[in-house]
């Protein structure tokens, strides 16, 4: 597009699969190309959605540091990542953020098994972006692990019932349903 953010975004969501999926090269090349958006961002004094970029190419970073088998760096990107995202002055053009980074990096954490923190995590992110279809499963994912039926249930039921209306069948909805019946 004539739109560096939206370049970006697109950047940032196709490194975010690449790096998920065991695609670093790929991953790599999309920062690459965001490093590029970044720059000319910051040369139109654009600086809130150079900052913005910044971020999204930490989140990125961190998944490749992950997807490399470098799990301390990674978790240390992304929580760079969702801390600036955390103090940025929202913008009316980013009120509903693609994907939350505090809710990025409750997916990373619970990738690498830490599931209480990860809970933290995702609780952090729903007070920030409530009612977050990703990051209640998310949340109730992290409970289910760490061991904590009673807040998985609650989780798992607030899901159910925000997609109440929802067709079709999503996985994360029979995970849920199944869960619940299991009580």
């Amino acid at each position: 597009t004539p739109y560096p953010p939206a370049n970006s975004l697109n950047r940032f969501t196709r490194g975010i699969g690449m790096a998920r999926s065991g695609d670093a090269a790929g991953a790599r090349r999309e920062l690459a190309a965001m490093e590029t958006l970044r720059l000319a961002l910051q040369k139109s004094d654009q600086s809130f959605w150079a900052d913005r970029t910044e971020e999204q190419m930490l989140a990125v970073s961190a998944w490749v540091a992950l997807a490399e088998g470098n799990r301390v760096q990674a978790e240390k990107l992304m929580r760079t990542a969702a801390d600036s995202e955390d103090g940025s002055v929202k913008s009316v053009l980013m009120e509903n953020r693609l994907y939350p980074l505090r809710e990025l990096l409750g997916d990373l954490l619970l990738e690498m098994g830490q599931a209480a923190p990860a809970l933290r995590e995702y609780e952090v992110a729903l007070k920030a972006y409530p009612n977050r279809y990703r990051g209640i499963y998310g949340a109730a994912r992290a409970a289910e692990a760490a061991g904590d039926r009673r807040q998985a249930a609650d989780y798992y039921g607030k899901l159910l019932a925000l997609s109440k209306n929802a067709d079709g069948a999503r996985p994360e909805l029979a995970r849920a349903k199944s869960y619940v019946a299991q009580r």
